[in-house]
């Protein structure tokens, strides 16, 4: 880098920068080598994780829902209209598991608040996020272990437990997937997704890394409810595997990619 002094306008002098061709022709030619950023590396590494902890949601969902008294443990939007419906047919057992589902949810997503980096700055993922999913992935065993126990068919007095312990932890997973604040994923409800997939259609314009994003999002979502639904008819005892053994590959692909 060389210096060269100008006149102003103000009657001083002033010394500034002056870069050689050489500098520039060789920083363009590392921005145009066509290596993807390591950052960028990492960010499709997060995207892939996030569509499997969707797929958990999906899962979990349709075991849920299911298995569990028709309620929500992962969508609390449809949780929320299936308790006001129990509650003006005046089924106040069945609003009873909405509220478990809710407070449940809402003390995992606190507890992940609690725990992530409160930082508002942007980041790809961090040792914290891997450590929340840990814990999840302790209440996603607690669960799966009671459904194996009580073969896939819980009785009344397992079924409110069961529906804290998953809701728990799909709390715990949203709370750890909001901090990563990726545009229109949250890993368990996919009404925001499909709102933004479609505004982005309406405007016409190129395909972006969003869109192909929101739709991979939606069919995790889409599979892992299918999946969950068929084990369910298949092998009832062994469904509540499915969401513990994806959660269990997206910790040990996390700690290993990240850290």
């Amino acid at each position: 880098m060389r210096t060269a002094v100008v006149y102003a306008a103000d009657g001083k002098l002033y010394s500034i920068p002056v870069f050689s061709p050489n500098m520039t022709s060789g920083t363009a030619g590392n921005a145009d080598s066509g290596a993807m950023p390591e950052e960028g590396r990492h960010a499709s590494a997060r995207d892939v994780l996030l569509f499997a902890l969707t797929f958990i949601a999906g899962s979990v969902d349709a075991i849920s829902f299911l298995g569990l008294g028709q309620v929500f443990t992962a969508n609390m939007t449809g949780n929320t209209i299936l308790m006001a419906i129990a509650v003006g047919n005046a089924k106040f057992l069945a609003a009873s598991r909405s509220v478990v589902a809710l407070l449940a949810f809402a003390g995992g997503g606190l507890l992940a608040g609690k725990l992530v980096d409160p930082g508002r700055n942007r980041i790809v993922w961090s040792t914290k996020i891997t450590r929340v999913l840990e814990i999840e992935l302790v209440f996603i065993l607690v669960f799966a272990a009671a459904w194996f126990i009580v073969g896939g068919l819980p009785g009344q007095d397992v079924v409110l437990p069961l529906i804290a312990l998953s809701a728990c932890g799909m709390g715990i997973q949203s709370g750890a997937a909001r901090r990563l604040s990726v545009s229109g994923v949250s890993t368990v409800v996919v009404t925001s997704t499909l709102t933004a997939l479609m505004a982005e259609l309406a405007a016409l314009g190129t395909s972006t890394p969003n869109k192909t994003r929101w739709v991979a999002v939606m069919l995790s979502l889409f599979g892992g409810g299918a999946a969950g639904a068929v084990l369910l008819s298949v092998t009832r005892a062994y469904a509540a595997m499915l969401p513990l053994v994806v959660l269990c590959a997206v910790c040990l692909a996390a700690a290993r990619r990240f850290h």
